[in-house]
């Protein structure tokens, strides 16, 4: 992915932030999809996330369902729910927008920069640049520890997990694909 694509996604996702930064604005037919898809535990685990992180989620589950990659049903449901839930390791408050940004400029950019960010970010609070930075980092772990101790498949924890590791299988290239279009 060239540099230009890089920044206009980010862009996308900066614009949609803005739009969906109070009200994820769900119609009934998308509150009926989740509810199709997600368990009460899994909703809730949904609804921790920033509310442009739950839109973001939704369009991604919308790209994996018109996926023509996917063959079985038992893939499709189970990378719907992944693509519903691969970013609940991000959690309301956790960062700004601008944080957000600056997290995804800093790793491109100043990746040294960003070793330092990452080791402070441990232990700084929610709502700093190097918290941003470590949560944009352990996300996917998180995410995946959040939905394992909730009981849900382990097949989509694993997509969870390695949503931005390289692609071992045809599942995770389709969720990563889906990802990187929204």
């Amino acid at each position: 992915m060239g540099e230009g694509s890089k920044l206009q996604r980010l862009y996308r996702q900066w614009r949609s932030a803005v739009k969906y930064k109070k009200d994820p604005q769900f119609n009934s037919q998308e509150l009926k999809f989740l509810q199709e898809h997600l368990t009460d535990w899994e909703r809730a685990l949904f609804e921790q996330m920033d509310y442009v992180d739950q839109r973001h989620a939704l369009a991604v589950s919308q790209s994996v369902v018109t996926d023509p990659r996917l063959h079985s049903e038992e893939d499709k449901l189970n990378l719907i729910k992944a693509a519903l839930l691969h970013d609940i390791g991000k959690i309301r408050g956790d960062f700004t927008i601008t944080q957000r940004v600056l997290a995804k400029i800093i790793k491109h950019i100043f990746p040294e920069y960003r070793k330092k960010l990452l080791v402070k970010g441990e232990k700084s609070k929610p709502g700093t640049l190097a918290r941003a930075v470590f949560v944009q980092e352990i996300h996917p772990n998180r995410g995946a520890y959040m939905l394992s101790v909730s009981g849900t498949d382990q097949a989509v924890v694993e997509l969870v997990r390695n949503h931005h590791n390289i692609p071992r299988n045809r599942l995770e290239r389709i969720l990563q694909d889906s990802d990187r279009k929204n």
